[in-house]
């Protein structure tokens, strides 16, 4: 909780790490710099330093350190403020303002910086500018009071570039709320052309999502978490699902992955327990690691003759998985490279894509129990035509 420390010039002696883990700490020092009697390790922490105290409040890293009224402690330099780990546990409901003034010069609130507001465990709601470009890694580590994170402008939010799951205060506070309405039916704005990772990650009070064409990138643990998410639509303009993105939405029951995606990530829909079928598009070539593990509602899914790669444990615990619908012959099936831990696909009944009739069973069918042609963009047995 220390915040400040002023050492006067009459000081010759420091030892090593004095000021180990002080996590908030600037120091400020009479001497304009370090006398040789101090410990080369002195300040193993990096704290901040101001030399010549006296004449001087900038730190050795350029910035001003300054705790405004609310308590929120911030770093200023060159027209920007960047908040900083809070020196105390801050409570309640907190806004950080889009600017912050000081000494008559006005500077522009850009970032929540790493453990920011960490261990502040009695946080119950946060308020965060439109100005915020970045949070840095857990920012809200520990906020296990938070309830709700109040925006403004969900483009701004899908641009934040968040470092880590707690970054975002959605992964404790769970309820987003936009010019102060509970968001559950989200509409992503036309100016989006991406969405951030962990942009929505934790956000359970969302029901369904509308993406809007231009947007090409989902990032990852982008919806991670969002387990009332039921319905979303993902236009043909995406080409880039990343790892996680929809893992944990465990009551997203359909999903169309657009065409023009070419891999499908690392854990892309791990846990998606309510999951029936699922079509993937002619352009993915590769179906990573454990990308629909744990989807146990999964009964059929169609997978294009692109295909080349299918990563370790993409279906496990598949456990519902029955039918793999594939739209190539099954020499091309041979050579797809299919890694280990995936028996609920191998052992699940498969049906190949034949462009040739086969022959006719003595009943009049005609798919020999592989063969399958579409129809109205299903696959579906061939049968004698009268």
């Amino acid at each position: 909780m220390l915040t400040s420390i002023t050492i006067c010039d009459s000081v010759t002696s420091i030892g090593s790490s004095a000021f180990r883990y002080c996590s908030s700490l600037t120091i400020y020092c009479e001497v304009a710099s370090k006398p040789s009697g101090w410990d080369s390790n002195w300040n193993y922490s990096n704290c901040p330093v101001v030399w010549d105290c006296n004449n001087n409040e900038v730190a050795e890293d350029g910035n001003v350190y300054y705790v405004a009224e609310n308590g929120i402690r911030y770093a200023l330099k060159e027209g920007n403020a960047i908040v900083v780990r809070q020196a105390q546990n801050l409570s309640g409901d907190m806004v950080i303002p889009s600017s912050v003034s000081y000494k008559d010069n006005v500077y522009n609130v850009t970032d929540i910086g790493n453990s920011a507001f960490s261990g502040c465990s009695s946080l119950t709601s946060i308020a965060i500018p439109d100005s915020v470009t970045s949070i840095g890694s857990y920012a809200f580590s520990g906020c296990s009071s938070l309830e709700a994170v109040y925006i403004t402008d969900i483009e701004a939010w899908c641009n934040i570039s968040f470092s880590s799951y707690d970054s975002n205060p959605l992964y404790y506070a769970h309820n987003l709320y936009l010019n102060g309405e509970l968001v559950t039916e989200l509409e992503i704005p036309e100016s989006v052309t991406s969405i951030g990772s962990y942009a929505f990650s934790g956000c359970s009070s969302l029901t369904s999502i509308t993406i809007p064409d231009g947007v090409t990138s989902i990032g990852s643990y982008a919806f991670y978490g969002c387990s009332s998410l039921i319905s979303i639509t993902i236009p043909d303009s995406v080409t880039s699902i990343g790892s996680y993105a929809f893992s944990g939405c465990s009551s997203l029951t359909s999903i169309t992955i657009p065409d023009g995606v070419t891999s499908i990530g690392y854990s892309a829909f791990h846990g998606c327990s309510s999951l029936i079928s699922i079509t993937i598009p002619d352009s993915v070539t590769s179906i990573g690691s454990y990308a629909f593990s744990g989807c146990s509602s999964l009964t059929s899914i169609t997978i294009p003759d692109g295909v080349t790669s299918i990563g370790y444990s993409a279906f496990y615990n598949c456990s519902s998985l029955k039918n793999v619908y594939y739209l190539g012959s099954e020499q091309q099936w041979s050579q797809i490279v299919i890694s280990g831990n995936n028996s609920n696909l191998l052992n699940a009944n498969r049906y190949y894509y034949s462009e040739s009739e086969p022959s006719l069973n003595e009943d009049g069918t005609a798919y020999d129990g592989n063969y399958w042609r579409y129809v109205d963009g299903v696959p579906t047995p061939w049968v004698k035509e009268n």
